[in-house]
């Protein structure tokens, strides 16, 4: 722990040193949220919360190489403080040619819009938190090397493909025989629009779920006995984003499959809707839809069906203060053979800022 503490301030220490040798090549930034929550589950409670922080590295090291590094503070139960560090991307990107890209390290895996376009900043989101399938489908992070393409021809067309460590693995060690793989392509026809698609596989001969792949998530749902024998995973998604000055749409859908020799192929999806009405510029009050579901015969998520509907509101103060309220409705199916729904209704707010 003391050593992740440690190297966190070293980073941002070299980060300090850095910016002033190199002010015109080197930027420092960072981002963090407070909020407020009001839980009606049960008998009512309310309380506030402080957020991850975020501090990012940029930097120009010349004409073709860049570096990018994305540190982040955030709540952690097993510390003194209940906060520890983590290193979220640390990544070099080399343009070979044109909008043409060879990127190595950590990044986010390409395989959607929101992972594409948002870090850990939640003043960049559109809603409060990510997507559902962000804790339980989607690999977040891989560390490997990235083949990537921007705005190419009049559709302004774009690629990425990526070959690195998989689901199983950590940031600085992976047991597993096999690579993963994702290949990820998009349009954006418009300004403010933008179509994808990708596809990811993974090979995994235990089971396990690294630490930053988001299948690390508490399996809270699932008290039987955990599967460790090997398991393919792939998974699909389409995403569809139009931000403009009059309104914003987010669809994010994505189409799981596991398959194991004792259990056959599991098909699980989940689909994430956000819709906003933007007046003013400063004011978009908005609805959001989110749903997941998970087969019975799954080995690696487990059986699971979750959905959300909730009715919020942002104001911008600022390109670097605003802030969201939502009202929020979840249902969850905690236990397949019995069909056990537990309910959570909810009201929040959240202040999100950078410096």
């Amino acid at each position: 722990m003391k050593f992740k503490h440690l190297l966190l301030l070293s980073l941002i220490i070299l980060s300090f040193q850095v910016s002033r040798a190199q002010k015109s090549n080197t930027q420092f930034s960072g981002y963090g949220y407070l909020e407020y929550e009001l839980d009606f589950s049960g008998g009512p409670t309310s309380y506030f919360y402080l957020g991850e922080h975020s501090f990012f590295v940029n930097s120009k090291l010349n004409d073709k190489i860049s570096f990018l590094g994305e540190y982040v503070i955030r709540f952690n139960g097993n510390s003194a403080t209940s906060f520890l560090p983590s290193i979220e991307r640390s990544l070099v990107k080399y343009n070979y040619y044109k909008n043409h890209n060879i990127i190595v390290g950590k990044i986010h895996t390409p395989v959607n819009y929101w992972n594409d376009s948002y870090h850990h900043g939640r003043l960049f989101f559109p809603v409060m938190d990510r997507p559902i399938s962000f804790s339980y489908l989607v690999p977040l992070h891989t560390l490997g090397i990235q083949f990537q393409g921007q705005n190419l021809g009049d559709l302004n067309f774009g690629y990425d493909f990526v070959i690195g460590n998989g689901i199983s693995s950590s940031d600085i060690l992976s047991d597993a025989k096999n690579t993963s793989f994702t290949a990820a392509v998009h349009i954006k026809p418009t300004d403010g629009m933008r179509i994808g698609a990708s596809f990811y596989y993974d090979f995994l001969d235990k089971n396990r779920s690294g630490i930053h792949s988001g299948h690390a998530a508490p399996r809270t749902h699932y008290t039987g006995k955990l599967y460790a024998g090997a398991l393919n995973y792939t998974m699909t998604s389409l995403s569809f984003a139009n931000f403009n000055k009059s309104y914003e749409i987010l669809n994010e859908f994505t189409y799981n499959t596991t398959s194991t020799d004792s259990m056959g192929l599991a098909k699980n999806f989940a689909n994430f809707l956000y819709a906003g009405l933007r007046f003013k510029d400063k004011h978009t009050p908005y609805v959001v839809v989110d749903f997941m579901k998970i087969a019975s015969n799954d080995l690696h998520t487990y059986p699971y069906e979750v959905g959300t509907f909730g009715i919020g509101y942002k104001y911008e103060f600022s390109p670097l203060v605003n802030l969201k309220s939502q009202v929020q409705y979840d249902r969850q199916m905690v236990n397949h053979a019995n069909h056990s729904i537990k309910r959570h209704f909810g009201f929040e707010f959240q202040l999100a800022y950078g410096f």
